[in-house]
């Protein structure tokens, strides 16, 4: 029977002891040669990283002298690494550094802040000359380290200036231009004013003149019957005073004068009426259609009277028209009265009634010996008249009254043939049913 395994001796228990001292010792070696590698690793990584960096940065030590700089600063400031590691921030460049809101930030405001940021520090360089620049620095208190970093915005600055300088310069030209543009329209409202005013004076002219021509007119067409009313009166006097075997014929015929005479001066007065009246009509929509049969038949009368034939076509559906019934029966009178006096017995005068989209045309069309081309452009003057006894009146009342219908009247015609006047209203719709005085 074997033995029992003798205990271990005190040199081997020690032995074994330094073995497992001398591994832990090794594990710690190799931990340690990592973490070194890493921290190698770590200082690599961040020089890079400075040296990468576009804008100048310095690392200080708490005494702020200058423990690196990265290319970025030597490349601005025109320095080299041995004036420069190792030196006070202060005595960098022959002292040029020595710039009083510099000791501010380092020494005043950083102590108590940790970081901040966008410090404006404008100073004159020996070698760069003025420069504005932007600080941001940052306390590493596990390492005592500052870390400096300086933006140069000095080109930027000067383009703020010359932005702000070119936009006051705007802004200037701008009042400038405004000012110039207001004076200018001030100048052509006057302008406008002006004109409005020559124009409206013109107007009145005009229209003192027109009415200083209707108003002879008037006197002259007037004079003519009440002269021939007078003789007739006259003579019905004479007749009565001292009777004849004739005086019946006489009486008769001198009583039939003053009834033409009277009547004259009846028409007269309505195309004076007329004339007075169209600025302040009032129109009211209505059916055309009807209207204008019950004026063809009372017309009708007044043509066969003359031995002319009067007659309607198309006028069966019109539509709505808003117009003033007495006023517009009278221009449509005066253009049938116009058509029978240019014919002889025989002729014949044709209302024609055509609907539109928009519009209602009436065409009063006549068989009689038309008009001269070269007096078409007359015809709608006032006072202007070719008739023996005319007024003048007639085609100027037609021409204001369908104006006043916000409507058109325009005329053709051939020599030896006719000719046709069309009257153009809108459709009740497409206007207002009140005319504004003029």
């Amino acid at each position: 029977m074997a033995d029992a395994a003798s205990p271990a001796s005190p040199l081997q228990q020690e032995v074994a002891v330094l073995r497992q001292r001398v591994a832990a010792l090794e594990a710690a070696r190799t931990a340690q040669e990592a973490r070194t590698q890493a921290l190698q690793d770590a200082q690599e990584l961040a020089e890079k990283v400075i040296e990468t960096i576009r804008d100048p940065l310095l690392i200080l030590q708490p005494d702020l002298r200058v423990e690196a700089a990265n290319p970025a600063f030597y490349q601005l400031f025109q320095v080299h690494p041995a004036d420069t590691l190792g030196w006070c921030i202060y005595d960098l460049g022959n002292g040029q550094w020595a710039i009083p809101a510099l000791r501010t930030l380092l020494e005043d405001i950083l102590p108590s802040q940790t970081v901040f940021h966008d410090f404006e520090v404008s100073h004159t360089f020996a070698q760069l000359g003025p420069r504005t620049m932007l600080l941001n620095a940052r306390r590493v208190d596990h390492l005592q380290r500052i870390l400096l970093a300086i933006e140069d915005i000095t080109s930027r600055k000067h383009a703020e200036t010359l932005l702000r300088a070119h936009a006051a310069l705007l802004g200037t030209q701008v009042e400038d231009q405004t000012t110039a543009l207001q004076q200018a329209l001030a100048h052509l409202h006057r302008e406008i004013a002006a004109r409005q005013h020559r124009e409206r004076e013109a107007q009145r002219a005009q229209h003192f003149a027109l009415l200083g021509r209707l108003a002879a007119g008037m006197s002259h067409e007037i004079r003519n019957p009440l002269g021939a009313l007078v003789l007739h009166v006259d003579l019905l006097e004479e007749e009565l005073r001292q009777p004849s075997a004739h005086s019946a014929d006489e009486v008769a015929q001198a009583l039939a004068e003053i009834k033409t005479q009277v009547a004259r001066l009846e028409d007269l007065v309505q195309d004076y009426l007329s004339l007075v009246q169209v600025g302040h009509i009032e129109r009211t929509p209505q059916d055309l259609t009807a209207v204008l049969h019950t004026w063809a038949r009372a017309w009708q009368g007044l043509a066969a009277a003359r031995g002319i034939t009067l007659q309607v076509e198309g006028g069966a559906a019109l539509g709505q028209v808003a117009f003033h019934g007495n006023t517009l029966h009278r221009a449509l009178l005066n253009l049938v009265q116009n058509a029978l006096d240019a014919m002889e017995p025989g002729g014949s005068v044709t209302l024609v009634g055509q609907p539109t989209a928009t519009q209602v045309q009436i065409h009063v069309r006549d068989t009689g010996m038309g008009i001269p081309a070269e007096r078409l452009a007359t015809i709608f003057e006032p006072l202007y008249t070719t008739k023996p006894g005319g007024t003048g009146l007639g085609l100027y009342i037609v021409q204001e009254i369908v104006a006043a219908h916000a409507g058109q009247v325009t005329v053709a015609s051939v020599e030896g043939q006719g000719t046709t006047v069309t009257v153009m209203l809108p459709r009740a719709a497409d206007v207002p049913t009140r005319t504004p005085a003029g």
